[in-house]
């Protein structure tokens, strides 16, 4: 298996202005409602490097959230759409759909409970897997709940926490490949924090996740395992982060895979250096489940955004985004591994034209270079979004 010693950065660019949404009340609850509209154009809406199609496309986003506080516990539900419209290309036309709910218990002073559950009803648009050219979107439901316990004050020397979930996704087309990549999820996770100073933590993270392929001829079932060493901080009022460092191993059930043992890392800082003046930065190496090339994906990357607030309601952001991802395989291709180099540029601009309603605006640019010609390609998003929360 070859790997890559090329750092894969990643800049991602987002704005976002601040709403102050207040809610309605439902009773004991208050409802949260949201809406929002989005036109854009995309000048290349199949991610090709031949054949590039061009679109106009709206996106209507309602969203809405209940929530219920008593004393130490919150429950909320909540409910989003999005149902976007190709102008040149209406088979791309998708309507997914996203519901959730979780529970916040505080059980006594050191204990707490935190449990989530969620529907998914999403697409793959064309262009953005390997399964190779498709008449229509892929369409798949997803199915989750995750369950998170914590023991100990958050000013203890010694905090412990576990975590289990199960994620179900299944593709809607038994008749087309993608019905390969249906899968079930299920991982624990443990951590171990100890406080070393009064804002910062060190924790040892172990994590077991069993990847269980439903379709029988597959054969990419695999255990993954990850041992991590970490620190948490808010050293200062300019500075929160988290980052961790340790060993991955995926392990498939076949032997037609070779497995994957390695370095592992996520780190997610965020600096402000001026009281106006935001800059994130996140890098990580994990592998991810291949969709028809590779048996994994290997994916190192880098992101740095940074947020500017001009006046009170005005605000911009720009990033950058690296990331390069390997294609490893046991069984030799011909044209070789794949490895994919890709950068993305993003600007955007945000005003709150109202207490409630605000618009933004910007431009991404995404570039994907591969050792593979025809998986090279060049995309142009340009969009105008109008959101309103109440």
């Amino acid at each position: 298996m070859r790997t890559s010693v090329k750092l894969t950065l990643m800049l991602s660019v987002a704005c976002n202005t601040a709403i102050a949404a207040e809610g309605f009340p439902a009773g004991p609850a208050r409802v949260y409602p949201e809406i929002g509209l989005t036109f854009l154009h995309n000048d290349n809406i199949l991610s090709r490097s031949q054949e590039e199609k061009g679109s106009f496309v709206t996106i209507l986003s309602p969203r809405a959230r209940l929530e219920h506080k008593q004393r130490a516990n919150t429950y909320g539900l909540d409910f989003g759409m999005d149902i976007g419209r190709y102008a040149s290309s209406s088979t791309d036309n998708y309507v997914d759909v996203q519901l959730g709910g979780e529970a916040d218990w505080q059980i006594d002073r050191r204990s707490s409970f935190r449990l989530n559950a969620d529907y998914l009803r999403g697409h793959d648009p064309r262009g953005s897997t390997d399964r190779g050219k498709t008449d229509e979107p892929d369409t798949w439901d997803s199915k989750g709940i995750n369950g998170l316990f914590s023991y100990g004050m958050p000013r203890a020397r010694i905090r412990l926490e576990g975590e289990a979930g199960y994620v179900a996704k299944r593709y809607k087309d038994f008749s087309r490949s993608e019905k390969t990549d249906d899968n079930d999820q299920k991982g624990l996770t443990g951590r171990v924090f100890y406080r070393v100073l009064p804002k910062t933590h060190l924790f040892l993270e172990a994590d077991y996740t069993v990847v269980d392929y439903k379709l029988a001829a597959t054969t990419l079932d695999s255990d993954v395992f990850g041992l991590s060493l970490g620190t948490e901080w808010r050293a200062t009022a300019k500075t929160t982060g988290r980052a961790k460092l340790g060993y991955l191993r995926k392990a498939f059930d076949s032997d037609k895979h070779d497995d994957f043992n390695g370095v592992s890392w996520q780190v997610a800082v965020q600096w402000k250096p001026l009281s106006r003046s935001t800059i994130d930065i996140a890098t990580g190496r994990y592998t991810t489940e291949t969709t028809g090339v590779g048996d994994y994906l290997l994916t190192r990357d880098l992101s740095v955004t940074g947020t500017q607030v001009f006046a009170p309601r005005l605000s911009g952001s720009m990033g950058f985004y690296l990331a390069k991802t390997d294609f490893p395989q046991k069984i030799a291709d011909p044209r070789g591994e794949r490895s994919d180099d890709t950068r993305r540029f993003s600007l955007s601009v945000g005003y709150d034209f109202l207490k409630w309603a605000s618009v933004n605006g910007g431009v991404n640019f995404t570039d994907r270079d591969s050792n593979r010609d025809t998986d090279d390609y060049d995309q142009r998003t340009i969009f105008l979004t109008l959101k309103a929360q109440f």
